[in-house]
């Protein structure tokens, strides 16, 4: 394992150049291996962000925070273990930030334009690792570089800037071009689709996503708001029936129905008729408070 880092290390180191160990952008895949360089060998503290120091050397003398994590390689160079999410961000040496680290998630990467990018190579090929290039999957295949068992690697395509690096398990591209968009393979098996974006087309997205998180949140609210608006009209037109049908009944109830009153005094209750018409009382039961008169209506 010592020897494939450091292998890799000396491979890295050659297409290093100053402007790349000052700050690196670099976006890795999950669960993959990373190394950052530093210049300073004897007296070296990482960081990761504003967390504190993750490792350290003070001589001979070495000290990490989570070893199974990190590790310390010769000229202080920084070995991080099986990558996960919370390992993105920043990472400071002797307080210099040398890195910006994104870790991708899944096959279909989106990386901004000018970052370096590291593309695994997941083979059961021992004999040698070939990278290949379909600017989309319906076109022609363009072959990048093969690496050897012997650790010598081939160059098959133009890179006068050299940009792509055929390393031990990568395929390192850096100062990415939007023309490096599309499928890569290795050994002929599909690795990673990369889409590459200037940083304008990411805030515009970045923009795009938050209006249409805002749109459907207000959306939410405005529907909610109709709702109860509709359940408040729906009972208020209830109640004033309801209040009137209460107010009429209770208006019955004091006032009863529309009668004459009859005086409790009130002696014999008089008949009027007109023409031949005449009444003979049948019956009459009296009583201290009222008088009830039945009658038989006589004709002639």
């Amino acid at each position: 394992m010592r020897n494939l880092i450091l292998t890799w290390t000396f491979l890295f180191i050659l297409h290093l150049s100053k402007e790349d160990i000052s700050v690196q952008k670099l976006s890795v895949p999950e669960k993959h291996f990373l190394i950052l360089m530093c210049t300073d060998a004897a007296y070296v503290d990482w960081s990761h962000g504003l967390e504190g120091v993750i490792a350290s050397r003070q001589g001979k003398q070495v000290f990490y925070l989570d070893q199974s994590k990190h590790q310390l390689l010769a000229d202080g160079h920084l070995f991080i273990k099986d990558l996960q999410e919370s390992d993105a961000g920043e990472y400071y040496c002797n307080h210099q930030l040398v890195a910006d680290i994104t870790v991708l998630k899944g096959h279909n990467f989106t990386v901004l334009e000018g970052t370096t990018v590291y593309l695994p190579c997941k083979t059961s090929d021992k004999t040698k690792q070939r990278w290949a290039f379909k600017r989309t999957p319906q076109s022609k295949k363009e072959f990048i570089s093969t690496l050897y068992k012997n650790s010598t690697v081939k160059k098959e395509r133009e890179d006068p800037a050299l940009r792509f690096t055929h390393t031990v398990n990568h395929l390192v591209i850096s100062d990415l071009q939007l023309q490096d968009s599309g499928l890569y393979l290795c050994n002929n098996r599909a690795m990673a689709f990369l889409t590459v974006t200037t940083v304008t087309v990411a805030v515009l997205l970045a923009l795009c996503i938050t209006a249409v998180v805002c749109v459907s949140l207000l959306s939410v609210t405005i529907s909610w708001t109709n709702r109860r608006r509709r359940s408040r009209n729906i009972r208020n037109e209830t109640e004033p029936t309801d209040i009137a049908s209460d107010l009429q009944l209770q208006r019955m109830s004091d006032e009863g129905p529309r009668m004459v009153d009859t005086p409790e005094d009130a002696g014999e209750i008089q008949y009027a008729s007109l023409g031949v018409q005449r009444w003979t009382d049948t019956d009459r039961q009296l009583s201290s408070r009222q008088h009830v008169i039945y009658s038989t209506l006589v004709t002639s």
